[in-house]
């Protein structure tokens, strides 16, 4: 029978790295929660989040979405600036209803070229769980799949 023998690794770096702040947080939903890569949450409902707007500000998000049109916000929308690109979508689950995802202008391009009821992978950051006017989340869109 042959040993391994573990050795210590060692890395050094030739210059200090930047200080970096860190927030740690774990959520669960009814035990369906997974997470995806660093940081990013898959099984979050759209329900979840106006349930509990607050808790999920800022909170990166892996979801599938049914696309159905690219909009720019009126004035009256005051969870967007006035005239941000924003994808209207539907939630994961049907049931969910409707969501927004505020378009970058580094993804508008490609929003452009979306069809209406193209299925969506995408990554995004929880800019509200539950907005003012219609209390459904706003999401700001990272990256397309």
């Amino acid at each position: 029978m042959r040993r391994r023998l573990l050795l210590p690794v060692v890395l050094a770096c030739a210059y200090a790295p930047p200080p970096a702040a860190a927030q740690v947080r774990e959520v669960v939903s009814d035990g369906d929660t997974v997470g995806v890569g660093a940081g990013v949450l898959a099984g979050v409902s759209a329900a979840a989040l106006r349930a509990n707007p607050d808790e999920y500000i800022g909170t990166r998000l892996r979801w599938t979405v049914r696309f159905l049109s690219l909009e720019r916000a009126e004035p009256e929308r005051i969870d967007f600036y006035e005239g941000e690109p924003f994808l209207l979508a539907r939630a994961p689950d049907p049931g969910d209803g409707l969501i927004y995802v505020a378009v970058p202008p580094e993804l508008l391009a490609e929003a452009e070229g979306l069809r209406p009821l193209q299925t969506l992978d995408m990554l995004v950051r929880v800019r509200t769980g539950r907005s003012a006017l219609l209390r459904v989340p706003i999401l700001d869109l990272l990256a397309l799949y």
